[in-house]
């Protein structure tokens, strides 16, 4: 007789219940993801051209959590960095600063990253 196995769920986070369109948008090309990995914290960078409905404000938190679900990357020491390239060329970066409070993504906030 044989035994099922049973499916593995994160203990910090439940399993989703909303959709990926963080995913939809990676496989229609609009949005590609690259995670990397340094002094024990795990960067999640996101690069587009021109401005995408998932990074506006009012969609950062949900779009933040799809992240984290999707790259199974722990909450507590992931930052998520997005890159626009712009008609020039040239990009923009921006970090996304959030809390998670209750098993959710809260108090997001967009910092431009410049150079001086």
């Amino acid at each position: 007789m044989a035994l099922s196995q049973p499916t593995h769920q994160s203990s910090s986070r439940p399993q989703s219940s909303h959709g990926f369109a963080v995913a939809e948008a990676v496989q229609r090309g609009e949005l590609v993801l690259s995670l990397s990995t340094m002094l024990g914290c795990d960067y999640i960078f996101v690069s587009h051209k021109g401005a995408h409905e998932l990074l506006e404000s009012q969609r950062l938190a949900t779009t933040i959590r799809e992240l984290l679900d999707i790259l199974e990357t722990s909450p507590h020491q992931s930052m998520v960095v997005s890159a626009d390239e712009n008609t020039n060329g040239n990009l923009a970066f921006t970090r996304y600063d959030y809390k998670w409070e209750n098993r959710q993504v809260s108090q997001v906030i967009a910092t431009r990253v410049t150079h001086s």
